[in-house]
């Protein structure tokens, strides 16, 4: 007879459960091979310069959930090629990880799931009023991802990061990551005073199914750009006598996540499911509903000249390399060389790339070329675009900011 209790114990414990994918939700493939890879390469040269002058560093992540900036920091890839070491920062050159939240549950979670971990540590706070990391001894890295500090308003915000460029002794960064002010998700917002909190939800946890905005509980949020930021740590700077360099990206312009919803700008375009579609390995991406139309942003032109342009050279480029794409499916041989030849050296390249696997594709024994390679390939050429993008001015889903102390 066949012993079944070992499956039994892996059935309960959910190891036998339905991968669902990252098509959709909060962990979808977006976040995971577009934001959190361009959030990785962001803060690589920090990490390396600390790691030139301290074998080991100490960071405390302000809204850090259960400790997902703590996967984050740890899951960067190493600079040198070939290496025995699998990322740039290992657990054991962690001094202290202090993670901090206001809630709860997070910080009970992070304890359990780090249990193990000596170097790390969770205390629940208020970072609007209270900053326990003051007892601490300065840190290396002061970093919050995912929008944390847009929860605080202004004057919380200031005073937080005043406590920060105060604690600090030596060399050190502050990263923030804060919901941009000019995201084509929201133009309602754009025009809002500086001071404003305003409305956001997550609906898009519930996609696909279609909800109706008053069905979902927003919360209050502060939309930033790089204009108000700045003037915000240069103030901080000035009053703690503290030198700073402030570095500033774009992250999410034409995938954050109300694009798909429409919830505030009444124009939904399933553009981050399409790209989830072209990460996802099973699906084939469906090229020509990744054409993206900013159209309805013309009544900005004229009061946001810098923000339509910015976006509009992103989306210029975006549309390119899907109808570049269109053009290779359809065998039109002009139209190809008519947009290798009519684009900028850095998107030329990335085209003739395109071009050679798909015209090479069967090197690639896969199930279906296109979901397993063009695909993928396609999402990365796109994201590449926005990284290349110049310094951030708030257009994107989030503004992220580096900050050096000294």
């Amino acid at each position: 007879m066949i012993k079944t209790e070992f499956f039994e114990t892996a059935v309960e414990q959910g190891f036998y459960g339905v991968d669902k994918g990252g098509l959709f939700g909060k962990k979808d493939n977006v976040r995971k091979y577009w934001e959190d890879l361009s959030v990785k390469i962001l803060m690589k040269p920090p990490i390396l310069e600390l790691l030139n002058h301290k074998e080991k560093i100490r960071i405390v992540d302000f809204g850090c959930g259960s400790g997902e900036g703590y996967e984050l920091i740890t899951h960067i890839s190493p600079i040198e090629r070939p290496t025995k070491r699998d990322f740039l920062l290992t657990p054991e050159q962690i001094e202290i990880y202090l993670g901090m939240d206001i809630s709860k549950s997070m910080i009970d979670s992070g304890k359990s799931i780090y249990s193990k971990n000596q170097n790390m540590k969770f205390i629940q706070a208020d970072l609007s009023k209270e900053y326990p990391f003051l007892e601490e001894e300065p840190f290396d890295i002061y970093m919050s991802t995912y929008s944390s500090p847009s929860h605080l308003t202004v004057e919380e915000l200031g005073r937080l990061v005043e406590k920060v460029f105060q604690h600090t002794s030596k060399k050190s960064y502050l990263v923030l990551d804060l919901f941009g002010k000019y995201s084509p998700e929201w133009p309602c917002y754009w025009d809002d005073p500086d001071n404003k909190m305003s409305a956001y939800n997550m609906a898009w946890l519930h996609l696909p199914d279609k909800l109706k905005q008053e069905d979902i509980e927003p919360y209050y949020v502060k939309y930033w750009e790089r204009k108000s930021l700045i003037k915000l740590l240069t103030n901080a700077a000035s009053v703690t006598s503290k030198r700073i360099k402030i570095m500033t990206k774009d992250r999410s312009i034409l995938v954050g996540r109300h694009i798909d919803t429409g919830f505030f700008n009444s124009h939904p375009q399933s553009l981050r499911y399409q790209v989830n579609r072209l990460f996802d390995r099973d699906y084939e991406g469906r090229v020509d509903e990744l054409k993206a139309d900013i159209s309805f942003l013309k009544p900005y032109i004229n009061k946001f000249p810098e923000t339509v342009e910015r976006i509009n050279c992103y989306l210029l480029q975006w549309n390119t390399v899907v109808n570049f794409c269109e053009a290779l499916i359809k065998n039109n041989n002009d139209l190809i060389k008519k947009l290798i030849e009519s684009t900028d050296e850095t998107l030329s390249e990335e085209l003739k790339m395109l071009a050679w696997l798909f015209r090479n594709r069967e090197r690639f024994p896969v199930d279906n070329f296109w979901a397993s390679v063009m695909g993928p390939q396609l999402a990365c050429v796109l994201r590449n675009l926005e990284l290349n993008l110049p310094e951030g001015i708030g257009c994107g889903h989030g503004l992220f900011c580096i900050v050096e102390i000294n």
